[in-house]
């Protein structure tokens, strides 16, 4: 299926614009811009990679913000900068430990811009003869138009791009089963990776942080990962036609997220957050009996008081 670039891909389209739209509406970008900046040539001598990451990432937060963020008509609540500016510091935060001197210099270049670009777009039909989403199809045809664009020199190679493509995917999430009997749970990259036979394990484990990065909010602390989980909520509250139960959202659905479909399937993913997971997760079970054993009738607005005092509680 194609995705065919929107309003907001045709007005930021070049690095210009996109710097024009961030220094004269969204000042504090320069923030998280500089610290991911300086980190990120520190890793990368060559320049002309330099240049086309950085102009990547810049592009595709211009048009995150733009589209789902603090400069859209209609903000989401968790898609939106700041989910880039929370991977964004987890990538540099993950690239101190030790395993992480192993990574090749491609890898932090194609995952800073799989950080800036896999949830681009968010407002896809719904398809349900795949198991990809098509919001990460939608994804990954643009910032592939756009590194086509910028990347003249085809210093991204064919397979670099491959391996974009499956992080983009594989960030698919959720509990599926389609119609020829495929069966995933969590993200989707384990489940691609399992079908493709050449790829290097090198690869494999980049695949994997990206994905793991993406959903490491289980490891923050209890607050942050609150405050996500609300966003979260909110968001889809949002856009859905019809009302969410706070209590199945924050009762059963929380429980089956943090217990059975997040994991972390790379070395440095399970070195850097699984411990703090772990911490997190009998206060996550505790808070989620509380929410289950309130009564079916007590009301979205009594459940997330309720969740935000055991969370307080707890922290």
């Amino acid at each position: 299926m194609n995705f065919p670039a929107d309003q907001i891909e045709q007005q930021i389209a070049t690095i210009d614009q996109a710097w024009a739209l961030l220094n004269n509406q969204l000042p504090k970008f320069k923030n998280i811009y500089n610290t991911w900046k300086d980190w990120y040539q520190q890793r990368i001598t060559d320049t002309q990679m330099q240049k086309i990451t950085i102009d990547a990432v810049v592009i595709c937060y211009a048009r995150m913000t733009l589209r789902n963020g603090t400069l859209s008509n209609n903000p989401r609540c968790y898609h939106s900068e700041t989910h880039i500016d929370d991977l964004l510091y987890r990538l540099i935060a993950v690239s101190k430990l030790p395993l992480s001197e192993k990574m090749p210099s491609y890898g932090w270049s194609i995952l800073s811009i799989f950080m800036g670009s896999h949830d681009l777009r968010q407002s896809e039909e719904v398809s349900y003869d795949t198991l990809i989403g098509n919001n990460e199809r939608a994804s990954y045809q643009e910032i592939k138009r756009l590194l086509t664009k910028i990347d003249t020199g085809k210093l991204i190679n064919q397979e670099q791009k491959e391996l974009l493509k499956i992080m983009i995917h594989g960030s698919t999430f959720g509990k599926n089963k389609d119609n020829k009997g495929n069966i995933y749970q969590g993200n989707l990259v384990k489940y691609l990776l399992q079908k493709i036979e050449c790829i290097n394990p090198i690869d494999s484990e980049i695949a994997y942080l990206a994905c793991d990065i993406d959903t490491a909010n289980v490891a923050s602390e209890l607050s942050d990962y609150a405050k996500s989980s609300l966003n979260v909520y909110n968001e889809f509250q949002n856009i859905s036609k019809s009302q969410i139960s706070a209590k199945q959202f924050f009762g059963t659905q929380q429980q089956q997220y943090f217990f059975e479909l997040q994991q972390f399937n790379s070395r440095i993913g399970l070195q850097a957050f699984e411990e703090k997971k772990q911490l997190n997760a009998p206060k996550i079970k505790n808070i989620c009996a509380i929410i289950e054993n309130l009564d079916d009738k007590t009301s979205n607005q009594d459940v997330l008081e309720t969740y935000q005092k055991q969370i307080n509680k707890f922290s």
